[in-house]
């Protein structure tokens, strides 16, 4: 996983090569049985723009999530609160995560995920290390 930076000093960007089909990983990234092996232990929506659901981790709580766009198998785009238990229209922070998917000629998948919208270093920081270790789960999924 490669890491830059935009202009914007408070942005996430990760690009993972994965060997599988774009298919495969859009059902990872969009699958509520498939996120919870990998992202969330629990994920309630459905990845339709303007439906609305919650992304839930043991200790640490619920996440409201939106979906704003979702063009199978290429693109996918959310936002979610930065505070637990916390509708999108009460949180502090609010972010836009961004998936795009390329196929590759050799039948894999390039997937690049961009996170934007942080008001403080500090919550870009600690969802950057998050998204290292999560984006770590969805390789070792699809590879296994």
């Amino acid at each position: 996983m490669t890491e830059t930076t935009k202009t914007a000093p408070l942005v996430i960007e990760r690009i993972v090569e994965l060997s599988v089909p774009r298919e495969r990983v859009w059902r990872a990234i969009t699958e509520p049985e498939e996120l919870a092996r990998w992202f969330p232990q629990k994920a309630e929506w459905e990845p339709e723009p303007g439906r609305e659901g919650v992304f839930t981790w043991d200790g640490y709580g619920g996440y409201a999530v939106r979906v704003e766009a979702a063009e199978a198998p290429s693109y996918l785009a959310w936002r979610w609160a930065n505070q637990a238990d916390t509708p999108l229209d009460r949180a502090t922070e609010v972010t836009l995560v961004e998936w795009w998917l390329e196929e590759r000629g050799d039948g894999g998948t390039t997937l690049r995920m961009q996170e934007s919208g942080f008001i403080t270093r500090e919550h870009r920081d600690g969802n950057a290390q998050g998204w290292e270790e999560e984006l770590g789960e969805l390789k070792e999924l699809l590879v296994s």
